[in-house]
C-alpha cells in the first residue's frame, strides 16, 4: 500500500452534489416521498374504479310510466 499515492481527480468525473442538481441521483428523502405519492395515487385510483363500478350498478330512472318510476340498468360498456 505504500506505493499508492493520489494524483488528482479523474477529468469528467462529476461530485455528489453536481449529480444531484443534474438529477442523475435522487436522494433517498426524494425516493421515499415520490413512492408516497405514487402510493396515494394509486389508492385513489383503485377508489375512483370501485366507485365507477358501484355507480354502474345503481339504478336510474328512466321516467314515469303509469304515474310510478320506470328503473333500469346501465348496460356494462368497458
Amino acid at each position: 500500500m505504500s506505493d499508492l499515492e493520489y494524483v488528482g481527480k479523474i477529468k469528467g468525473m462529476k461530485t455528489l452534489k453536481q449529480m444531484i442538481d443534474s438529477k442523475d441521483v435522487v436522494p433517498a428523502s426524494e425516493l421515499a416521498k415520490n413512492k408516497a405519492e405514487a402510493e396515494a395515487q394509486e389508492k385513489a385510483f383503485e377508489e375512483a374504479i370501485r366507485s365507477e363500478e358501484s355507480h354502474r350498478k345503481t339504478k336510474i330512472s328512466t321516467g314515469k310510466v303509469e304515474g310510478r318510476d320506470h328503473w333500469t340498468r346501465e348496460p356494462f360498456i368497458e
